[in-house]
């Protein structure tokens, strides 16, 4: 079963209770209240999000606090507290590496404010790093969801994309940087994700009308916010912003660059869609706002094109799990 089915079969067969305003199937959920709780939750499992051998444990702690704080940044939240619950393998953790993954995660938290809060260890077949990131809203129905996105929206996107996915291959040795300094902020890219948190705020607070964050891949993550919109993304590939040394990456991996950057993953960039005059004003404050493409009334789907010319969309349309 894939990843997608089971979060569908979940959605349909979760229950949601008083007190809670927005459950399963965001990339956080909203607790009612005053001031309204955003909660969210993200696993990262040894040799499955990660590797020893290409991740050091520092850039470990720092990621896996780094992609909870990306999803409270997408439902425009202030990030305040997170429990971590740590499974050891076999072979156990020196002292060092567990100073190194709390110094990791502790440098991210000073920087937005986050207490770390508490949570568990115990003992496990692999390094495993679970961390549930709690926010705050002041008006818990300002969340914005994925579920907002309406016909005549710019869709966007904040930064750069392809970074991570150019740096991990640079790491397994797939391919060679172009240059030292552009191989190392591609594979910074990769171990130390940037939480858009104060765009995020931003953005909710100029009236965005969907926005998640982009983990998984653009266009997989595009998917998601046609389907729980209810409409149909147009996406144009050439207009996707490519971080430097993606484009020399891609060819040395025989991909096309803008597919590459759009399906590879890990950028944790936000993706918003917004009114068209709502874009000049984000960047007024400070916003990075890179339209890519718009939403139409149709079908939920995504819709590729290339310079005006349709583009099939890859089989693999980004990070999926199989379960």
């Amino acid at each position: 079963m894939s990843e997608l089915d089971l979060i569908e079969r979940i959605t349909e067969s979760a229950i949601r209770r008083d007190g809670t305003l927005l459950g399963v199937g965001d990339d956080a959920a909203v607790l009612a209240g005053a001031p309204g709780i955003v909660v969210t939750t993200d696993v990262l499992v040894e040799d499955v999000h990660f590797r020893r051998a290409t991740t050091g444990l520092r850039d470990l702690g720092h990621k896996a606090l780094a992609v909870n704080l990306s999803d409270l940044a997408a439902m425009g939240a202030d990030p305040r507290a997170a429990v971590v619950g740590l499974v050891v393998p076999p072979s156990g953790l020196a002292a060092v590496d567990h100073d190194a993954l709390r110094a990791g995660m502790e440098d991210l938290a000073a920087t937005h404010g986050v207490t770390i809060a508490g949570g568990d260890l115990t003992s496990g077949p692999a390094l495993v790093l679970a961390v549930t990131a709690v926010g705050v809203l002041d008006d818990p129905a300002s969340a914005v969801t994925r579920a907002g996105a309406v016909p005549g929206d710019v869709v966007a996107v904040t930064g750069a994309l392809g970074g991570a996915a150019a740096g991990l291959a640079l790491l397994e040795g797939r391919a060679a940087p172009p240059d030292p300094d552009i191989g190392a902020a591609l594979v910074a890219a990769h171990r130390r994700p940037t939480p858009r948190i104060d765009f995020g705020r931003t953005l909710r607070r100029l009236g965005a009308h969907a926005m998640l964050d982009c983990s998984d891949g653009l266009l997989l993550d595009t998917g998601r916010m046609a389907s729980a919109s209810g409409v149909r993304i147009e996406i144009a590939l050439d207009a996707v912003p490519l971080a430097p040394g993606v484009a020399r990456i891609a060819l040395a991996l025989g991909a096309e660059a803008d597919l590459f950057a759009a399906t590879g993953g890990d950028d944790y960039e936000l993706i918003v869609a917004m009114a068209p005059a709502d874009v000049p004003r984000a960047r007024a404050e400070g916003v990075v706002v890179h339209p890519i493409g718009h939403v139409r009334e149709g079908t939920p789907s995504v819709a590729l094109t290339r310079k005006g010319d349709a583009v099939a969309a890859p089989a693999r349309g980004g990070w999926l799990h199989h379960v």
